[in-house]
This record gives C-alpha cells, sequence and structure tokens, in this order.
C-alpha cells in the first residue's frame, strides 16, 4: 500500500468517526436541553417566583428585591472576548462544575442585608431544591413550609 492509499483510507476513518463523535455530541446537547427545559417548567410548576414575590409584597411590603439566575445562560456581566465568546467565572459555577441551577433570591435589608435563596438544579442524582443550602422534597407544600421556616430563621424569630 502506498503512503497516499495509506492517508486515504485514513481520512475516510477520520470521517467516519468525526460523523459518530458529532452524532454523539449532538444527542446529548439534546438530552441536556431537555432536562434545562423540564428543571424550567418545575421552577414554573412549584412556583418559586410567585411564592417569594408573595413574600415580599406581604412581609416586607415589597421592599425587598427578588432576582432569578439560570446557570446555563450568561448574564449580562459574563465577559466577552474578542470573539464574542462568553466567558463563564468557575467561580460562579456549582460545586460540581455544572450550571444547572436555577437560583431565586429574595433580599431586603432588616437592619443589615438578609436573603433566602432558592435552588432548583440538577444533580447526578437527580432535581434537587434546597432553599438556603438546605435541601427539601421538590414539592409545593415542602417549598412553602420551607420558605417560611427560612423567613423566620434569616429574623431569628
Amino acid at each position: 500500500m502506498t503512503w497516499r492509499d495509506t492517508l486515504e483510507g485514513l481520512k475516510q476513518d477520520l470521517n467516519e468517526v468525526r460523523a459518530q463523535r458529532q452524532s454523539r455530541v449532538e444527542e446529548e446537547e439534546a438530552g441536556l436541553k431537555k432536562e434545562r427545559d423540564d428543571l424550567s417548567l418545575m421552577a414554573k410548576n412549584l412556583g418559586v417566583d410567585e411564592l417569594l414575590a408573595e413574600m415580599n409584597s406581604t412581609l416586607l411590603d415589597g421592599k425587598g428585591e427578588i432576582e432569578t439566575i439560570i446557570g446555563w445562560e450568561p448574564d449580562d456581566e459574563d465577559a466577552e472576548g474578542d470573539l464574542g465568546i462568553s466567558i463563564i467565572d468557575e467561580a460562579s459555577k456549582d460545586d460540581d462544575g455544572d450550571t444547572d441551577v436555577i437560583t431565586t433570591i429574595l433580599s431586603w435589608d432588616e437592619g443589615g442585608e438578609l436573603e433566602i435563596a432558592v435552588d432548583l438544579g440538577l444533580s447526578k442524582d437527580g432535581i434537587y431544591l434546597q432553599i438556603n443550602e438546605i435541601e427539601i422534597r421538590p414539592e409545593r407544600e415542602a417549598l412553602e413550609q420551607g420558605l417560611i421556616e427560612a423567613f423566620k430563621d434569616e429574623l431569628e424569630l
């Protein structure tokens, strides 16, 4: 076999491997998109934003601020390189190195800055829900009770 024949054979093998790799990447991206869509739907179904807004309105007379951070979407503060590529700060990622989390924060001033942070995310074990880093069941009733407890804890009631 000549050098040229070897290179042509290798090129065919390389094209097949690249096609397989691209297919695998596309499948993984589709799976991740579905998981993230499911996570967003769960956040909506649990009513995290609405519950925190109701707490703000009722308990804080609307003086608190609510912020939602979607971990996989770059925010306005992310730096952009010369090529327009978003650079995600490694410190903004969670401990596992991924960004598959939706964090909603109610913060207010009560003789000092106080906050309730609700994290709804994906881990290797599935979906998790945390309030101020305390894990709870991802159910509406547990969320409501957890928010009340977190509010009391923040105010040391």
